[in-house]
């Protein structure tokens, strides 16, 4: 049995993945703090709960920000899921994107830097890329947002912890991840909601803009096979393996919907990606990372998480 640190663990991301450690036998401390800023605390609180009473699971709410961590122990694995997402507020308010993303960081690496630590996992970003994420790991970085450039700062702050003081940190860097309990303010939950809803779809630029979006269970897969799998001081890009522009993955969501789409394009954001293509031949050598899901029957998953929620 192993003990692991997830912070961020009432995320989408996160909540799986303690609930997979735990079928596991993992003895795990679940972080959160409920963050408002992006989309609803109280969904990730009632996320969160729902974690309760699950074998060798510990809930701690603490702001990694300010709170008091001493009591978070010496894990042998920490993943570090929490973060400030979003591209568009990450204009507005950079300083909240820094405290969250860095500063938070620095407190958990001081935190838990122990001989018991065995890997510290930084989660990050295909945005450390920059507009075309198309490459791999050993690509340039060049964000394109102010986010893009918080994650890449967490990354390089790891690596000096490591290069300064011995701390074995990797790096997973997510490419946009979907599913039932997707955030509500991702591409793909946005579209399959006004199939549902019957409201009008936004579609910032020309719609061809392409992704290797990741479905969730694949990326906890791929985030537990590092746990087991990677060599510390490495960097991993985890994704799908099938790219779509946006206008064909609209297409789909008319096919599986069967909705009359009334799709609206507008003028391009400030840092959009216009391609993510993730290239990860390093995570199916090393890891055995092998993505399960297409995209279409992902999608189809995440209709039917939605229908569920349908008032």
């Amino acid at each position: 049995m192993t003990t692991v640190l997830v912070t961020g663990a009432a995320g989408f991301v996160g909540s799986r993945l303690v609930e997979k450690l735990s079928a596991l036998g993992h003895s795990v401390s679940a972080v959160d703090c409920f963050l408002p800023d992006l989309y609803s605390g109280q969904m990730k609180k009632a996320r969160y709960q729902q974690l309760e009473g699950l074998p060798g699971v510990t809930l701690w709410e603490k702001d990694l920000r300010s709170d008091d961590l001493s009591d978070l122990g010496s894990p042998e694995i920490v993943v570090n899921q929490a973060a400030m997402p979003g591209l568009t507020k990450s204009w507005e308010d950079l300083k909240l994107y820094m405290d969250n993303n860095v500063l938070a960081l620095d407190r958990v690496i001081q935190q838990t830097s122990s001989p018991s630590l065995n890997n510290f996992l930084q989660i990050s970003t295909s945005s450390v890329y920059g507009r075309m994420a198309d490459s791999s790991e050993e690509a340039p970085t060049n964000p394109f947002s102010p986010y893009g450039v918080s994650k890449l700062a967490a990354e390089k702050l790891g690596f000096a912890h490591r290069d300064n003081f011995g701390l074995p940190f990797t790096v997973l860097r997510y490419f946009s991840v979907y599913g039932p309990g997707q955030r509500p303010d991702m591409a793909y939950h946005r579209f399959l909601k006004a199939a549902r809803d019957n409201t009008p779809i936004t579609i910032f630029g020309d719609g061809e803009q392409r992704r290797t979006n990741t479905y969730v269970d694949d990326i906890v897969d791929a985030t537990i096979a590092a746990i087991d799998r990677s060599t510390p001081g490495e960097i991993y890009n985890i994704s799908g393996s099938e790219s779509y522009s946006l206008n064909e993955v609209l297409g789909m969501v008319r096919e599986i919907s069967e909705a009359e789409l009334d799709i609206r394009y507008e003028p391009a954001r400030p840092g959009d990606q216009r391609e993510t293509k993730g290239a990860i031949d390093k995570a199916r050598r090393e890891l055995g990372y092998d993505p399960q899901w297409s995209l279409r029957d992902g999608l189809s998953k995440e209709w039917e998480w939605l229908a569920t929620l349908a008032e």
